[in-house]
């Protein structure tokens, strides 16, 4: 009865004996939890102390460095109407004539002075980044008066040589086609060096200079792309580009998107493209960059747009001048227009009524050129050139300028012309619906 008895008493005695092995060995179990789980607590509140203390400094260092970049912009002032800088490109007879040179946007303003791509995927802001460094900020001054300021690309890069292309507009004098006199160029890197830059050449009817520079530091050097498709409206691909530009005051670099768009530029130079990216002063001078990280031009400025000439012509423009330190193309005298170049009504009029046709049409001939007595005719379309189909008036400028450098190699005296050494050069010009071409002889080159 007893045994029985504790028996019952055990089975509903739901507390366990302290002296029990298996609820010591629980008690022991809980208590290593217990002391796991605060171990495992104290580490976390360590680690959210430190990263507190991490976002603190990074927050810190930021608002200095914010506080410091902010100290060093200029202050803004009224713009100067009556001393504003006048910049002039020359036309066809003697260089790419510019309109009126308006005040240039201020730094400050905001949607124009950006560091940020507006509609950009991460991948594009890693392209551009990646020719961050190729992109630097130059200054001119002529005596101690500061003269025009733009950026530029480095295109070649030789130990501590770097070559930059950028607009001639630096060097140009505002009354003549020349250079400045006192001329003093300051070039400004990514990683805040300021070095003296040397004017090695220029050309005023392309409106392209090269400049270098001597600096130790590494620069990344960024080619021009040869691919003429990137602005070709016939094919179907992305328009959206993206400029670039370095501001001289603080080295920042300065972003703006848009798309390229088929028009003629108000600029009167029959070989620019012209995007609807708005840029600041940083930018002009400095590369325009497709999505796929390819530059494909070297921006220019207009009020309303933004007119740049397209990469593979600066790329024959560079190509050239390697090979004969001068550039130079074939004065023929026709004023010309590429068929699509007037807007997307204009395009689909041109796909209707010339049946899809490409080339350009000729808007004026100039008077005493050897184009005025050849049979060509104002309104004509051409669309060949010694044989070569081309579809655009900057297709055109790029055949002029492979028929300049094979002028420039067949010299006598190699890439050196003078009077006795000069030669006529033979174009002959296809037009559209006809199988006859009418052969202009011409007897001056530019660049010369």
């Amino acid at each position: 009865m007893e045994l029985s008895a504790q028996a019952e008493q055990s089975a509903y005695n739901l507390r366990t004996r302290k002296d029990d092995s298996i609820a010591m060995q629980r008690r022991a179990e809980f208590a290593r939890l217990k002391e796991r789980q605060n171990q495992r607590r104290k580490r976390r509140k360590e680690a959210e102390s430190l990263k507190q203390k991490e976002i603190r400094e990074f927050a810190e260092d930021t608002w200095r460095s914010i506080k410091n970049i902010m100290d060093r912009l200029p202050d803004y002032e009224e713009e100067d109407f009556e001393n504003r800088t006048e910049v002039i490109n020359a036309d066809t007879s003697a260089s790419i004539k510019m309109e009126e040179w308006r005040p240039y946007f201020s730094s400050p303003d905001i949607g124009i002075f950006t560091t940020t791509l507006k509609g950009a995927t991460w991948e594009v802001e890693k392209l551009v980044l990646q020719v961050a460094p190729s992109v630097v900020a130059l200054q001119s001054k002529v005596g101690e008066t500061d003269h025009f300021f733009c950026s530029g690309t480095v295109v070649e890069s030789d130990m501590k040589t770097h070559t930059i292309v950028t607009v001639a507009n630096l060097v140009k004098s505002p009354d003549t086609y020349e250079v400045a006199d006192d001329l003093k160029i300051n070039v400004y890197l990514h990683n805040n060096e300021t070095c003296e830059g040397k004017l090695v050449y220029h050309d005023f009817y392309h409106n392209i200079c090269l400049v270098q520079i001597q600096s130790p530091v590494h620069l990344l050097e960024k080619g021009f792309s040869s691919n003429i498709d990137a602005i070709h409206f016939g094919k179907s691909r992305s328009r959206d580009v993206v400029t670039l530009g370095r501001d001289k005051e603080i080295h920042m670099l300065v972003v703006s998107t848009g798309k390229i768009i088929p028009k003629h530029s108000k600029l009167d130079c029959e070989e620019l493209v012209v995007s609807t990216c708005r840029i600041s002063k940083a930018e002009v001078g400095g590369p325009l960059m497709n999505f796929d990280g390819d530059l494909i031009g070297l921006n220019y400025y207009h009020t309303n747009e933004t007119p740049f000439i397209p990469s593979f012509i600066v790329l024959k423009f560079l190509q050239q001048y390697a090979l004969f330190r001068q550039v130079v193309r074939p004065l023929h005298g026709l004023r010309v227009r590429t068929l699509y170049a007037e807007g997307c009504n204009a395009f689909e009029k041109m796909q209707i009524n010339f049946r899809g046709a490409t080339g350009v049409i000729i808007e004026k001939i100039e008077e005493q050129s050897p184009a005025k007595g050849s049979g060509l005719k104002e309104g004509d379309i051409i669309n060949r050139v010694n044989g070569v189909y081309f579809s655009s008036a900057v297709e055109l400028a790029t055949i002029l300028l492979d028929i300049g450098a094979r002028y420039l190699s067949d010299l006598p005296i190699l890439g050196q012309p003078d009077d006795s050494n000069k030669m006529a050069i033979q174009i002959k010009f296809g037009l559209m619906g006809r199988e006859h071409e009418e052969t202009i002889i011409v007897d001056k080159v530019v660049g010369i």
